[in-house]
């Protein structure tokens, strides 16, 4: 009896000693940074940074509330905390749609090392974030380019040697060079024969053109049939990275969306407010649920843009109505312009036909899949049959295979 009440005692005063304790944690603080834009399908960090000024160790656990559309590891992050000192760790979260959101409330529990008692207290932390374009590719790009390592990100190499007109340097001859490049006097001088090499011409003329009808809505899935971003967000974030590279080359780039009808326009332009600009169209895009008007749309750009240009328009060829209205009307510009058709492949496609089926309902989801495959090559072959360049790339390869097309166009002067 005397020790059941001796331990009921001990474990009163231990309480009492932990809630003193754990009281120290009034001095400890907790707050969340990270970037008030955020990069649409990227892994952005949301730093959380706990700080105590109190007398004795703590373990503090901070649960964060990232917005519900937004894909995030856990929030919950665990911190084993010193007296006056400050820890500091993140989680990552992945935005899959454009748009404002915000962050909120910061729920803290406090722990002492006893465990008997825990405080626990919410800080205001609201915090309002825009989430645009994939930005983080295009700084990653400025980067590496710096340090003359943009194949890190898959890209070819840029420098475009050996066609156009502005003088690039002298080199020794090499069989099948054109004898109209060959400089005779620093051959002479040098007793061989001397080649001048050119850069290809620069500030062409770039004209992006983005589907944004029904087509364009359908959402990726990962292994574990979680939805993603939708083609068009992919298709945008290709955009932004193609519009920054074009724009480290001195090439006017213009823009120009559409459904059943004209969207957005923004005429071809240069420097950093034109990437400004082109930046603002794409942030409140959303694709429609509406057929796109081909023919109508790419008459009304064919008045607007008179100049030759490169135009690379996004789009996707799963359905075969869609694809034969945009294989009919491609005749509207490609007597002026150099197409790029960019066909946002269905990369879920392959590994349907090549699964074992186990249920009639799965043999008949592969004819289905070799169907969309046989009608999406034959619209491709006759877009190419028209002088049309096809480009077929499954969303996650799309940003890099759309600048390689662009650079190797650069490279072959077909401009």
């Amino acid at each position: 009896m005397w020790f059941g009440a001796g331990y009921i005692v001990f474990l009163i005063v231990m309480a009492v000693m932990d809630y003193l304790w754990v009281m120290d944690s009034r001095q400890c603080t907790a707050g969340r940074t990270l970037e008030t834009v955020l990069s649409l399908g990227e892994r952005n960090a949301v730093w959380i940074e706990v700080t105590h000024l109190g007398r004795r160790p703590l373990t503090v656990v901070v649960c964060d509330e990232p917005p519900l559309k937004f894909n995030s590891e856990s929030s919950t992050l665990k911190f084993d905390i010193k007296p006056e000192q400050s820890v500091r760790e993140n989680y990552k979260v992945t935005p899959l749609e454009r748009g404002d959101y915000t962050f909120g409330d910061l729920s803290v529990r406090h722990f002492t090392k006893l465990g008997f008692v825990m405080r626990q207290e919410v800080i205001s932390q609201e915090m309002a974030v825009k989430v645009y374009p994939d930005v983080f590719q295009t700084k990653k790009h400025l980067i590496l380019a710096r340090e003359n390592r943009v194949s890190m990100m898959g890209l070819r190499r840029s420098k475009m040697l050996g066609q156009g007109q502005e003088f690039e340097r002298l080199r020794d001859y090499v069989p099948d060079d054109p004898l109209r490049h060959v400089d005779w006097k620093a051959t002479a001088r040098r007793g061989s024969l001397i080649t001048r090499e050119y850069d290809v011409e620069q500030s062409q003329n770039i004209m992006i053109l983005l589907d944004m009808g029904r087509t364009m809505a359908s959402r990726t899935e990962d292994s574990e049939g979680q939805l993603g971003m939708s083609k068009a967000d992919y298709a945008i974030n290709a955009s932004v990275l193609l519009t920054h590279v074009a724009a480290q080359s001195d090439d006017r780039v213009g823009l120009f969306c559409f459904a059943k009808s004209p969207i957005a326009f923004v005429p071809p332009g240069k420097g950093a407010s034109q990437a400004s600009a082109l930046m603002e169209a794409l942030y409140p895009l959303q694709p429609r649920s509406e057929e796109s008007d081909y023919f109508y749309n790419l008459s009304v750009l064919s008045h607007r843009q008179r100049k030759r240009s490169l135009v690379f328009l996004f789009t996707d060829l799963i359905d075969s109505e869609s694809s034969r209205s945009l294989i009919s009307s491609m005749s509207l510009l490609v007597k002026k312009h150099l197409v790029v058709c960019v066909a946002l492949a269905d990369y879920e496609l392959p590994s349907i036909i090549d699964a074992k089926p186990a249920k009639p309902a799965d043999m008949y989801a592969q004819t289905v899949a070799l169907s969309i495959i046989r009608e999406r090559k034959k619209a491709l072959a006759q877009l190419a049959n028209l002088g049309v360049v096809t480009l077929d790339a499954t969303p996650a390869d799309l940003s890099v295979a759309t600048v390689n097309k662009y650079l190797q166009l650069k490279r072959e002067a077909r401009v």
